[in-house]
């Protein structure tokens, strides 16, 4: 679900990079690409598994997908299109 794909976008480095080329795909073909590998999770899901996981992040796990508001980049890349 939304919580081990989140687990595996910011520690698996082999996930986080398939995950940041289907987030490079169009909008329409994210959700399929995702559920390709194995996820399913809806956008409120994705959402609830973030906050519930960025309090126990270290700083630095936090800013893995680049600067700004974590929760904003995984929302945009990935829970919209799901």
């Amino acid at each position: 679900g939304a919580e081990s794909f989140f687990y595996d976008v910011i520690h698996s480095e082999r996930i986080r990079g398939m995950c940041l080329d289907i987030a490079s795909l169009p909008e329409s073909e994210r959700g399929p690409a995702i559920r390709a590998l194995g996820y399913d999770f809806s956008p409120k899901e994705l959402d609830s598994a973030v906050c519930r996981a960025y309090y126990k992040m270290r700083p630095e796990a936090r800013a893995i997908l680049g600067p700004g508001d974590l929760r904003d980049i995984v929302m945009k890349k990935w829970g919209k299109p799901m």
